[in-house]
């Protein structure tokens, strides 16, 4: 048994009226990687910021001990100084400056003056060790969301740290990009270097962990090595305290007529020109039905949905027909007027506005339509905003919360809330499970599943290749901004949409 580098022993953390850490021991080994799952709101992100700083020696109960010495840090500085880098899943960059520059932000070398030659050869190196093929003079604002995650990473890695905290790292990367991810963290792992990563994704804490610990409502439940957890079942019982009898919910239907007919769309390149990223694509939607989408990331999927509900217009061609009839969609509150919901990918940038309410952002897009005289009639509003957040089964202490404070997967239920209480016909939802847990996953592939026997229709894009294959009735997939297949039945398999995802045209 490798010698242990990291104890955290009987951490308690407590807010106004919750306890968020409940007495919780864990501890990590030199050359590990140790899985923490948990559901959103379990104490995950509470127990990283405990061991990084964010939250003071004062501010919890508990020890930290590191190398075998207690540690009490004040400031994250302090947790940075004695060797712990937190790569947390929302990227923050220098946009406008230098991959280099911002990989040693806070540590580039030299004296009185930066040693630009060493930065850049020192970044060099790194770049390296991930596969990313770009100039360290590049400018950040060029890369793409994957390569901007491999960035955060490579920040973290700039201080030679002993931990590596790694908080949802692959949300934004590509398979190809995982696999760069799982090997550079292997070879930090023979290195001795210890990490501690946290994933909603099983294949992930499977394939990369020697041990995972389950948190569940504060409290640690369990500690195993990974082999001993003997599938993703068993985890996530442990996960959610219940067991899930079938974690995708797919109602066998019978698709109804044509809702939604999309005709030769075709979107430019926002930045490369004579070239598009959605080319003469055209489908149809039929009532009742879930229409998956999938295909790599920078296939035009999301694009198919923007550029339909009037949120891309600039260069797009295609026509529209919704109920058989031909409508131009020039904007979202044309798509609106005509049916359409969008549940976009980025919740915290365009899903909700995170100064108001769940009362508030639930009504925003009905708001022109509620009664109302001089003002609007707030009795109807409240009552109509109580019915989603009872359906929806959001986990908040009133609808007068902020949005801003719930977890990943009651955000999403939030935003799904908003477009159910306009009563669209048609529904579009772009990742509609990223960064939420296994238990909130079931309830919303429950919630789609109805929605679809109620007789909505959804058009789906998903990443998570079992769910894009487990909760669609069909599947169409995009390749290079192709539409390279359709797939129904029995032949919606994650073989045919690799397959056809990697297909040239």
């Amino acid at each position: 048994m490798s010698e242990v580098l990291l104890e955290m022993r009987h951490v308690t953390k407590k807010f106004p009226g919750v306890i968020a850490l409940n007495d919780v021991s864990i501890d990590l080994r030199k050359g590990e990687i140790l899985g923490i799952v948990g559901e959103n709101g379990a104490g995950k992100s509470t127990l990283m910021k405990v061991l990084s700083g964010t939250y003071t020696s004062r501010e919890y109960e508990g020890e930290v001990w590191l190398e075998g010495k207690k540690q009490e840090f004040n400031s994250v500085a302090d947790g940075q100084n004695t060797g712990i880098a937190m790569i947390y899943q929302e990227v923050n960059a220098f946009m406008d400056s230098s991959i280099a520059e911002n990989i040693y932000v806070s540590n580039q070398p030299g004296n009185m003056f930066v040693d630009y030659k060493k930065m850049y050869q020192d970044t060099q190196k790194l770049l390296d060790m991930v596969g990313i093929e770009a100039n360290p003079k590049t400018i950040v604002r060029k890369l793409n969301s994957g390569q901007l995650q491999m960035l955060a990473i490579l920040r973290g890695m700039a201080n030679n740290p002993k931990i590596l905290v790694l908080d949802e790292p692959t949300t934004a990367l590509t398979d190809k990009e995982v696999d760069v991810l799982m090997d550079f963290l292997t070879n930090l792992k023979k290195q001795g270097v210890s990490c501690i990563y946290i994933s909603h994704k099983m294949e992930e804490i499977y394939r990369i962990c020697d041990r995972v610990t389950v948190i569940r409502d504060g409290n640690v439940i369990e500690t195993r090595e990974t082999k001993d957890w003997s599938n993703q079942d068993e985890l996530i019982q442990a996960m959610i305290g219940r067991k899930i009898e079938n974690m995708y919910v797919k109602t066998p239907r019978k698709a109804g007529v044509p809702v939604l007919e999309v005709e030769n769309l075709t979107v430019p390149h926002p930045t490369i020109r004579n070239r598009n990223i959605v080319n003469h694509v055209s489908f149809t939607l039929r009532k009742g039905e879930i229409l998956g989408i999938g295909g790599l990331v920078g296939a035009g999927r999301s694009e198919i949905l923007e550029a339909i509900f009037g949120k891309l217009t600039e260069g797009v061609t295609k026509k529209i027909k919704v109920n058989g009839k031909e409508v131009n969609i020039t904007s979202p509150k044309v798509a609106i007027e005509n049916g359409l919901g969008f549940v976009t990918e980025e919740r915290k940038l365009t899903g909700f506005v995170d100064t108001m309410s769940i009362l508030h952002n639930t009504s925003l897009p009905s708001l022109r339509y509620l009664p109302k005289k001089l003002f609007i009639d707030t009795k109807t509003e409240k009552e109509l905003v109580q019915k989603q957040f009872d359906d929806m089964r959001v986990k908040a202490p009133s609808m007068n919360s902020l949005v801003a404070n719930l977890s990943g997967g009651n955000q999403q239920k939030v935003i799904l809330g908003k477009w159910l209480m306009k009563n669209p016909g048609i529904l579009f939802i772009d990742e509609p499970t990223k960064g939420i847990d296994v238990g909130t996953k079931a309830d919303f592939y429950k919630i789609l599943d109805d929605l679809a026997n109620e007789g909505i229709s959804i058009v789906m894009v998903s990443s998570d290749m079992p769910e894009l294959v487990s909760v669609s009735d069909r599947v169409l997939v995009m390749s290079n901004g192709n539409m390279t297949g359709e797939l129904n039945g029995d032949e919606i398999n994650q073989a045919n949409v690799m397959r056809m995802a990697i297909a040239e045209d």
